[in-house]
């Protein structure tokens, strides 16, 4: 049986999104409104929702939706926890977890610090050890990109994270966001897959941050037993 999922990042409910000319909310409820009509029940948030004064009506936005979520560098582990239930042990003060699926393991990590701390690092290595292929959900990209935003705001300590995922034999397939742009890359045994923001994105050109904010949209994810497939969806905004 195959699952379907949408997994959406860099929403930006936030001042700044606006003054590039862009409605975060519209942006929002189109986003809502087609993985509405396509069926899909599940939604994964890439981090980056935007100002806690957001948090509760866009969290009162996806109650009729399952919802898992990774902090992204704009996101409050304390305001975010004010609206939703993170389900996590007690005492711990950030949002990293994993869960089983069939023959799948989801890991769900914390970048919202811009790095990922060596409490949660090490947690990580043992979450590794597993005979399941790995899907990694983090905010920020661990493979780089030839991209000036990669120059500028990478994940601190990124390399060491890709140093264990290469040094187990499992498939590994990380999703995320942070740099508001597509991209696909691989490297041995990791597939990295970058999708664009709900809010505007930045053109994936060296020396330059550019931004365009003429489309926004989400990626599908699809999984079965024995594969995983993913596919992008564009919407464009109109003035």
């Amino acid at each position: 049986m195959k699952s379907k999922i949408a997994y959406v990042t860099d929403i930006h409910l936030e001042e700044f999104t606006k003054e590039h000319e862009v409605d975060p909310r519209r942006n929002w409820m189109k986003i809502l409104q087609d993985i509405s009509s396509k069926g899909i029940e599940e939604i994964i948030l890439g981090g980056d929702l935007g100002d806690k004064k957001s948090n509760k009506w866009f969290f009162e936005s996806l109650k009729d939706y399952k919802v898992a979520i990774t902090l992204g560098n704009h996101d409050s582990f304390n305001d975010v926890t004010k609206h939703f239930n993170l389900k996590l042990p007690s005492g711990r003060k950030e949002h990293y977890y994993s869960e089983l699926r069939n023959n799948h393991k989801f890991i769900f990590l914390d970048s919202s610090s811009g790095s990922v701390s060596q409490e949660q690092f090490d947690w990580f290595r043992k979450e590794l050890n597993t005979s399941k292929s790995i899907l990694l959900f983090i905010h920020h990209p661990i493979l780089a990109v030839d991209a000036e935003v990669d120059k500028r705001v990478p994940l601190i300590g990124r390399d060491n994270m890709k140093a264990e995922l290469l040094h187990i034999e499992n498939e590994v397939t990380i999703f995320c966001g942070h740099y508001h742009l597509e991209d696909e890359r691989k490297n041995n045994n990791i597939r990295q897959f970058i999708t664009p923001a709900v809010s505007f994105q930045v053109e994936k050109i060296p020396n330059e941050i550019r931004i365009n904010n003429s489309t926004f949209g989400y990626r599908i994810i699809e999984i079965s037993d024995s594969e995983i497939s993913t596919s992008l969806v564009t919407l464009y905004n109109t003035k």
